[in-house]
């Protein structure tokens, strides 16, 4: 479809999503009507929905190292066949219980106008309460569903979809595919953008490191002119300054080396410890927790998935579409 073809097509679905009350693109008509928009924004979450529920629901808890994550991998490989893409599978090992243990990184590529590349990544293992939709199939989805909004757009930089194993076993995947790199591609690896946790809690944030805020800083200000808000952690604890976030994601072993990283999760800043873990206000923390469903999340927080991956895909997509350095 080109993008006279996807410019109708957003028309047409942002007119069904404000007459289902969902907010976040409600300033957007404007922008969709010139052709600015790579993609059905106000559809990404219906399609983000629908893989979320694949990997939570039909799979379930995908604990690292089980069949269960194994049969996740494939699914996910997969989907990028499906849109087209080649995916290669990274296998990797690792300890756990006093045993060798085995998982996968997933990857697929779309080529850019430059061979300077983002990795984008999203962990799609999951502890073994609850069925991992909030933490982190919602992570899954949304970069699935960039990745098929984006396989024929041109893109400054080639984006590398990265699926990472075994991330709650201690960051394995993530690990993993950094070791793997050369260091010609660590050298021309402009960013990493990391979805962990991303449609749930009670606000979307972004952040990055202190000493390269940029990519959070532009994600946000591209956000404002949609209309939406994407907020940043406030600086209230100490060990996290304003616009940072702590190393217990995929982003950290890129930030350790000095690669920036932009970092996109749901959750409330102002809550307990003021860290970012309690996720929401009502129902505290939802990921790691018998919670982390898509029927409670539903029947709790009606709408609040579709409007947050719906807000991440269209702020996402102008992002990855426009923006180079």
């Amino acid at each position: 479809m080109n993008r006279k073809g996807l410019a109708a097509l957003v028309l047409a679905l942002l007119a069904i999503g404000l007459a289902l009350g969902l907010p976040a693109l409600q300033t957007e008509s404007s922008r969709a009507a010139s052709g600015d928009l790579p993609g059905a924004a106000p559809a990404a979450a219906t399609s983000a929905y629908e893989y979320m529920a694949e990997l939570s629901d039909e799979i379930g808890p995908r604990v690292a190292g089980t069949p269960a994550e194994g049969r996740a991998a494939d699914r996910v490989s997969q989907w990028f066949s499906q849109l087209g893409y080649e995916p290669a599978v990274q296998d990797f090992s690792f300890a756990a219980g006093g045993a060798s243990r085995a998982s996968a990184n997933v990857v697929a590529t779309k080529i850019g106008s430059s061979p300077r590349q983002i990795v984008i990544g999203a962990h799609y293992d999951s502890v073994s309460v609850g069925r991992g939709a909030f933490d982190n199939a919602s992570g899954v989805a949304l970069m699935m569903q960039l990745a098929e909004a984006l396989r024929a757009e041109e893109t400054p930089y080639t984006l590398m979809f990265v699926a990472f194993g075994a991330e709650e076993a201690g960051l394995k995947g993530s690990k993993a595919y950094f070791e793997s790199m050369t260091a010609a591609q660590k050298a021309d690896t402009v960013l990493m953008i990391n979805f962990d946790s991303v449609a749930t809690g009670d606000q979307v944030y972004c952040y990055s490191s202190a000493d390269q805020a940029w990519p959070q800083l532009t994600l946000r200000s591209m956000a404002r002119q949609m209309g939406a808000t994407i907020l940043t952690s406030p600086g209230l604890n100490k060990d996290y300054p304003y616009g940072t976030t702590g190393d217990w994601s995929d982003h950290a072993v890129f930030a350790k080396n000095g690669i920036p990283y932009l970092y996109l999760e749901a959750t409330n800043w102002l809550l307990g410890d003021k860290d970012g873990y309690i996720n929401s206000a009502k129902y505290g923390e939802i990921w790691h927790s018998k919670k982390d469903t898509i029927s409670y999340v539903e029947q709790q927080l009606p709408g609040r998935m579709e409007s947050q991956l719906e807000l991440e895909f269209a702020a996402l997509a102008e992002f990855l579409t426009t923006y180079s350095r």
